[in-house]
């Protein structure tokens, strides 16, 4: 459902152009029960935001076992 025309992606820990500054930022499946908007975090929390990254919780996050096909 990404790839219709008006959607937008965007990389984790990037300012979204939003009021309040709302930033992409990857969560942990448990904190999934405590988020009540799409706007979770914000530019101010880039602080808190980099442990996170960091953390045991999300590692590995972003990867996958794949292998692209020979063109």
């Amino acid at each position: 459902m990404r790839n219709q025309r008006v959607a937008t992606a965007v990389m984790p820990f990037t300012v979204r152009a939003r009021s309040g500054a709302p930033v992409a930022a990857p969560i942990t499946w448990g904190e999934m029960k405590t988020v009540d908007t799409f706007y979770h975090s914000h530019a101010g929390e880039g602080e808190e935001l980099v442990p996170q990254a960091a953390s045991e919780a999300l590692a590995g996050w972003g990867r996958a076992d794949q292998v692209l096909p020979e063109l």
